[in-house]
């Protein structure tokens, strides 16, 4: 009786951290290249522990062949893999919006090296990415994201296979969400790249012998960065709300 109980809690222990483990390998700021490996299986090994009482209903039976076994524990890490591609794709809004600024203020080749995603980018898109994960975690909502991944176990039941057609449509809705907040955040970027080219282009019509070149980069550059000193707290206002919703849908009611 002993060794059937021992099995049976080891094998939902598996299946637990293998879906945690499949969230956390992409999982913004888990994912991190700075972020120990160790640490991070350590961390889904402790959510697998505490997680076994709470959802050890939810799980099939030990399946006999171990096809069935290798079939279960890819399904569970698929799922978790879903849950954490969405919300890094939700953090890519960011870097569309670094990106727009970083072309209207002309520093769309000035490029730094992101320690989060261990890539080059333009600096400012690896600003508003690295602001944005420091808000998440200060605020909080890193809370939603395990919240969202433990919750999970309400809408795709161990054992079954997943909705692949439904990931792959709603990873598209998402892409698609994320680029619309990214443009929307840019919105006072555009007028103002269009009113300031605009203006130079008055200027140069005025005056032809005027070098509107060497004027306009700094101007330009100096006017853009006045314009995120007044928006960047709206801007991360508006990204924690749209991160928060995103979130709470796949939450228990």
């Amino acid at each position: 009786m002993l060794s059937e109980v021992l099995t049976f809690n080891l094998f939902h222990f598996g299946l637990i951290f293998a879906r945690m483990s499949g969230a956390f390998i992409v999982m913004p700021g888990i994912s991190a290249q700075f972020v120990s490996t160790r640490i991070r299986l350590l961390f889904a090994l402790m959510l697998a522990f505490i997680l076994v009482p709470a959802v050890s209903d939810k799980f099939p039976p030990f399946p006999i062949h171990p096809t069935e076994l290798l079939m279960i524990l890819g399904g569970e890490i698929l799922i978790g893999f879903f849950f954490g591609i969405l919300m890094a794709i939700m953090l890519n809004a960011m870097t569309i919006l670094g990106t727009i600024v970083a072309f209207v203020a002309a520093l769309s080749n000035a490029f730094s090296f992101d320690a989060v995603s261990q890539a080059q980018g333009s600096i400012l898109s690896t600003f508003f990415v690295n602001l944005a994960l420091v808000a998440i975690f200060i605020t909080d909502l890193h809370h939603l994201m395990l919240g969202a991944v433990i919750d999970s176990y309400t809408l795709f039941t161990p054992g079954q296979l997943p909705p692949i057609g439904d990931f792959a449509e709603f990873i598209s809705r998402t892409v698609a969400g994320s680029f619309k907040i990214g443009v929307q955040l840019a919105a006072p970027f555009f007028l103002l790249s269009f009113g300031f080219q605009l203006a130079m282009g008055l200027i140069s019509r005025l005056n032809p012998q005027f070098q509107i070149y060497f004027v306009a980069m700094p101007a330009q550059i100096m006017v853009t960065l006045l314009m995120l000193m007044f928006t960047i707290s709206g801007i991360i206002m508006v990204f924690l709300e749209y991160y928060q919703q995103n979130l709470i849908r796949f939450m228990e009611p």
